[in-house]
């Protein structure tokens, strides 16, 4: 009897482990990859980062796409950080950066684009 024990403890923590590593899984897929922001926010280099006085045609369509993308604050965080290392990396000018997600008219994506932001408190 004690052996049929045994048996359904290390089933259930078997069990216990794969739902674990499943929801880990799952959760680590849903956060937005850097290569899908950087491809979302090509079309808005040259007003980002050039002197171009509004966006291309094709920049705030691209952003809404990532926005309908973005569900909940590890997606924000994720898009967050990302931004942060290509503002740092290619010099995006901040003002024109803070002005994008109206001039889109994007609401889940509303996350900055600074170097110095602390995107763990994006929400």
């Amino acid at each position: 009897m004690a052996g049929n024990g045994m048996v359904k403890a290390v089933f259930v923590v078997g069990f216990v482990v794969a739902v674990l590593s499943v929801w880990a899984a799952v959760r680590v897929e849903s956060a937005i990859t850097c290569n899908q922001v950087v491809s979302a926010m090509t079309p808005c280099a040259t007003y980002l980062i050039g002197n171009a006085a509004t966006p291309a045609a094709a920049c705030c369509p691209s952003i809404r796409g990532l926005d309908s993308q973005v569900k909940a604050t590890p997606d924000r965080q994720a898009v967050c950080n990302c931004l942060k290392t290509q503002a740092k990396s290619y010099g995006v000018k901040l003002g024109k950066a803070a002005n994008l997600p109206g001039l889109c008219k994007v609401t889940d994506l509303n996350v900055p684009i600074n170097p110095n932001v602390d995107c763990s408190k994006v929400h």
